[in-house]
């Protein structure tokens, strides 16, 4: 198949616009995605059809052909217009002589006259829109595809901007080759674009994508550039702290906490840009939390959540959400702990109640809320306070009651009666 795809009657029937064949259009193709040597023989090709265009060289079949390419084929239209340009302008500055003036002295008169200077310099600007202009046109449709390849299972545990919503995968399998083969054409146009044209936007779609592969060093490098040539791009600077998050996150312990310094930076920086942008707020929850600020990740949380309470994000938002609540739980004082059971239990709002039990009674220590109970009933007997000593019993007894209907557990319904046995026995050792 190589061979026939490569040779110079099929590039130009495909440049054309006459390959029909889609097992021959898919060759052209992936070979245009792996084979740099074939991409630069078409490159040639069309330049060549380009001139013989312009010239007039092509025979009317294929100057028809020719032109209906460019109708859908932008950047080729616009290399004819600038080819057309310059040629017709070279052309009307040649004079009659008996010794033809060679094509650089016809350049350099065409050159010395101001409207003709002025128009040249039109067209190079063009040219120069026209070459960033479809440079960022290709690195969104690579992005777009990069996306795509991670719409069931997403890279990273940070929200990158505008990947849609993917859950984190389960296990790690070995990689598709069909997969491994798109990532190779995209890596390999972004370091095409980058080379051709060092901007922002370039460096930015490099680094995300060396950012879904774990290369996390390299994806740094790329998106700290693409935040200093575009500094009050929010979402330039987001895509840098998930870098940042991701490299604390597999680095050791030493280099881990400057690692999320540095992320909780970069996404406190994109929500001072833009505070609607919920990958940066999503994202600089997760930072506080992995920092251990509780207090400040559980208020980001709750912020985030009031601009999205409805979307899969949302969902692991609140599961993060309750887990800090969980651990602000086990690190509170004992007695805070059935204060505000004792509060919710009087109140009669059972759900908070049980849901202080219930974040404690694995706990099997002092900050277990029947535990506490049996020992605050104890102090009330001993002292004589009967409100009180009721007030523990009964409450242990709800526990019990739950733990026997909702869990079939009696481990907790037989505390009510451990607890005057064990004051008996005390009792009767004085």
């Amino acid at each position: 198949m190589g061979p026939s795809l490569k040779s110079e009657e099929t590039i130009r029937e495909y440049l054309l616009g006459r390959v029909s064949d889609e097992t021959t259009l898919e060759g052209i193709e992936g070979l245009l995605f792996t084979d740099e040597e074939f991409c630069s023989q078409v490159q040639l090709a069309e330049d060549g059809l380009i001139n013989d265009y312009v010239l007039g060289r092509l025979d009317e079949p294929d100057a028809e052909d020719f032109r209906a390419t460019l109708k859908t084929n932008s950047e080729r239209n616009f290399q004819v217009e600038l080819t057309q340009a310059l040629r017709e302008k070279a052309l009307s500055q040649q004079t009659v002589t008996e010794a033809r003036p060679s094509f650089f002295s016809s350049l350099a008169s065409f050159f010395h006259q101001p409207k003709y200077a002025g128009a040249f310099a039109v067209l190079l600007i063009a040219a120069v829109i026209a070459v960033v202009y479809f440079s960022r046109i290709n690195n969104q449709d690579q992005l777009a595809e990069l996306r795509s390849v991670y719409r069931e299972a997403r890279p990273t545990e940070t929200r990158i901007a505008e990947f849609n919503y993917a859950p984190l995968p389960q296990l790690r399998g070995a990689p598709d080759p069909v997969v491994q083969g798109r990532l190779r054409r995209i890596e390999n146009n972004l370091i095409d674009a980058v080379e051709k044209n060092s901007n922002a936007q370039t460096h930015h779609a490099l680094g995300v994508f060396q950012l879904t592969q774990q290369k996390y060093p390299e994806a740094i490098s790329e998106l700290e550039t693409a935040a200093k040539l575009a500094a009050t791009n929010a979402k330039f600077h987001n895509d840098l702290g998930s870098a940042y998050y991701e490299l604390a996150r597999a680095s050791r312990a030493e280099k881990k906490l400057e690692s999320l310094d540095h992320a909780l930076d970069e996404f406190t920086r994109a929500t001072e840009l833009d505070a609607n942008l919920l990958e940066a707020l999503f994202n600089r929850s997760l930072a506080l939390q992995e920092l251990g600020s509780r207090r400040e990740a559980t208020d980001s949380w709750t912020r985030y959540l009031q601009k999205d309470a409805s979307s899969p994000w949302a969902d692991e938002a609140r599961k993060n959400l309750a887990r800090l609540e969980n651990e602000q739980t086990l690190f509170r004082k004992d007695e805070d702990v059935l204060r505000d059971f004792l509060a919710a239990y009087r109140n009669q709002d059972k759900a908070r109640a049980l849901k202080i039990h219930n974040e404690t009674k694995g706990l099997l220590k002092t900050v277990m809320v029947p535990l506490q109970l049996s020992q605050k009933y104890l102090v009330a007997r001993t002292s004589g306070n009967e409100i009180e000593a009721r007030e523990s019993l009964e409450a242990m007894t709800f526990i019990g009651d739950f733990e026997r209907t909702q869990n079939s557990e009696f481990f907790f319904l037989s505390w009510p009666a451990i607890t005057p046995m064990r004051r008996l026995h005390s009792s009767r050792c004085c």
